[in-house]
């Protein structure tokens, strides 16, 4: 795939495009950015040498759930920047280079949001750019320049705010859309590409808005990982784990506290069998034929140390700072001692 270069000519000619392809069976999405006849190109035949940008299979959902968000209005302040520079005189050499130093920050945030491999932003750092040439020389350039970043921009604000799949966010997004900003491209299955897919030039809110439809009418639902936290779609609410690798961590996880309760209820085992061992053998010195009062007095101060030594170790091996087999050597040993008190 090839790097776009935010330079200060054209990438060739044609309008560059973010479409957009939803497998539902395999509840995957495709999305392709590059020149249009490229990524028509490429979408019919993924070995095609039809030069773009972008080319990713993700799980379904993925675009919505990583949709670039703009909570400090970053996005604007470079866009900003752009517009300013249109004020500078043109033409001149010495004012050229002036403008080339202004917005050379404007470039180095373009390039860093490029590089994050997240389509949403890499387009609209694409469009950014591709936009600012385009209109350097209209004598409205300022005006037409804020009015299609303001709408590329749109969603970023709100999705700094909601997820975008929120009912907030859609209301946010619904509100005084302007002309072209809820038209949709589609192009559908035609030959070798075997998918209807939405397409994106000047605004993200047809996608949004297809994806969204699209989600709601295969009656998927939006769910949150009970391992990693992270959110995914879903086909319904039953489904808790996002991925094959949290169903096995979850599986390590299920087994570690199940034998982790079993290693409990042993433990527990081991030590009620130990208090036993040296009660009964008191019960002995106290009663029976076996009876001595001075030897019971001796065995009773020995066996409620041996209780207080007991619930400290105990603790240990709960704590994990003492082995089990340690432990249980050392009830064999306790036993020993309560024998030899007993003689």
């Amino acid at each position: 795939m090839m790097v776009y270069e935010f330079g200060k000519n054209i990438n060739g000619f044609g309008r560059v495009v973010f479409a957009l392809s939803l497998d539902k069976k395999r509840m995957r999405e495709r999305i392709v950015i590059g020149k249009e006849h490229d990524v028509k190109s490429r979408l019919a035949d993924s070995s095609s040498e039809g030069a773009v940008y972008y080319d990713e299979i993700r799980p379904l959902g993925s675009l919505l759930i990583n949709f670039e968000s703009d909570k400090n209005g970053d996005w604007n302040k470079h866009h900003m920047i752009l517009r300013e520079s249109y004020g500078k005189e043109r033409l001149l050499p010495i004012m050229e280079r002036e403008r080339w130093k202004m917005v050379a920050p404007v470039v180095e945030f373009l390039q860093a949001k490029y590089a994050t491999g997240e389509p949403s932003a890499m387009f609209a750092a694409i469009r950014t750019w591709e936009n600012y040439l385009n209109l350097h020389n209209m004598n409205d350039g300022s005006d037409s320049l804020t009015s299609r970043l303001s709408m590329l921009y749109k969603p970023f604000k709100v999705y700094g705010q909601y997820r975008p799949w929120e009912e907030k966010a859609v209301s946010a997004l619904s509100v005084a859309i302007r002309d072209g900003e809820s038209q949709v491209e589609l192009w559908y299955p035609v030959g070798k590409r075997p998918f209807e897919t939405v397409v994106a030039v000047s605004s993200f809110l047809p996608v949004i808005f297809y994806y969204r439809h699209k989600v709601e009418e295969w009656g998927f639902v939006f769910q949150r990982c009970k391992v990693c936290e992270k959110y995914f779609l879903a086909r319904s609410k039953h489904y808790e784990l996002c991925s094959d690798v949290c169903r096995k961590r979850q599986a390590v996880a299920a087994k570690r506290e199940f034998d982790e309760r079993a290693k409990g209820d042993k433990l527990e085992q081991l030590d009620e069998a130990a208090y036993y061992y040296w009660y009964n053998r008191l019960r002995k010195l106290r009663k029976g034929k076996f009876a001595n009062e001075e030897k019971a007095t001796m065995f009773k101060m020995e066996f409620d140390k041996f209780r207080k030594e007991a619930v400290k170790r105990k603790a240990e091996v709960r704590s994990r700072t003492m082995a089990f087999a340690d432990f249980s050597t050392w009830l064999v040993q306790q036993q020993e001692v309560a024998d030899r008190l007993m003689d």
